[in-house]
């Protein structure tokens, strides 16, 4: 894990880069474009990297959660399990908790792509720090929540991003402890849909996690429009500050898609992890990052304004 003085939260403002396009396209995800993205690819581990047969020392520290909110928008049935083994689309996309999650877009050194963020306050979105910062700080960046189930005119259709954040230990390390990364939107859309708490220094042992986003890969069973779901429990690795999610066999366009676990409550609702890389492709187990009070931290300061400069 990084030494604490070589880590440091860091971002970057909509338009900070140039792109004329970030600062004068009002509706730059056309439905051709948006057609046209790649699914961002999820990246594969160092060859080094396998399953450690033990269960790993975890970061010590006192568990801590933020509270979840399930906003103002009404649920249009009640709740239902996830189903069966692997993968599976989610039954009602616009029900809290699902109505938190959405298809990501954005560009990243001239390409589009796409990936699965949460919301975990009304304005932070949580994602993949392989999907804010690779090379470079994305642009273009949009929300979708619930994508494919929402018509053009819904208030909650789409909402555009100001700012970026993650942690140097990924930006410049590619520490894959620190694989998250946070957005900033203005328009607060979790006061109508709601948002995921956050969970951190959590016991494992006995916790399933619900993983959820928009993979386009394998295909079949997925194509990249429909929210997915893989229900799984703890699997170690040997990768320092990581741990796998078994039945997880969602790939590339998953990248950023939260891992909702329940915590002193009856059904899931806070964000534990999420889906960050795999060793080989069609494997059933993915990796995500063990969630410390880092998290909290980067959270606190993307939310501080005096930061978003």
């Amino acid at each position: 894990m990084a030494n604490a003085k070589e880590n440091k939260p860091i971002g970057s403002a909509r338009g900070a880069s140039g792109d004329r396009n970030e600062l004068s396209a009002e509706e730059y995800w056309t439905e051709e474009r948006r057609a046209a993205a790649r699914p961002v690819p999820t990246p594969k581990a160092p060859a080094q990297t396998h399953p450690a047969p033990e269960t790993q020392d975890q970061p010590k520290g006192e568990p801590g959660q933020t509270d979840c909110g399930h906003g103002e928008e009404k649920d249009l049935s009640a709740h239902l399990e996830p189903r069966g083994m692997g993968g599976q689309a989610v039954a009602q996309p616009l029900n809290y908790p699902y109505r938190t999650v959405g298809k990501l877009f954005f560009t990243q050194n001239g390409g589009g792509f796409s990936g699965s963020a949460a919301l975990i306050s009304p304005n932070i979105l949580l994602t993949a720090g392989h999907c804010v910062y690779e090379g470079g700080w994305s642009t273009n960046m949009a929300f979708y929540p619930s994508y494919g189930n929402r018509a053009a005119n819904d208030p909650a259709y789409k909402f555009n991003y100001s700012y970026l954040a993650c942690w140097t230990a990924w930006s410049q390390q590619g520490n894959r402890a620190y694989d998250y990364g946070m957005v900033w939107i203005p328009d607060a859309p979790g006061n109508q849909i709601g948002w995921l708490g956050t969970l951190w220094n959590a016991p494992t042992a006995n916790r399933t996690w619900d993983a959820v986003g928009y993979p386009g890969l394998p295909t079949p069973p997925f194509n990249g429009n429909a929210m997915d779901e893989a229900v799984g429990q703890y699997a170690s690795s040997s990768t320092s500050g990581v741990f796998g999610l078994t039945n997880d066999n969602m790939e590339q366009g998953s990248s950023g898609g939260p891992w909702i676990t329940a915590w002193n409550e009856s059904s899931p609702t806070h964000a534990n992890g999420l889906q960050s890389f795999h060793i080989h492709d069609g494997d059933t187990t993915e990796y995500g990052p063990y969630f410390t009070q880092d998290l909290n931290g980067l959270m606190n300061w993307i939310a501080n304004p005096a930061n978003r400069k």
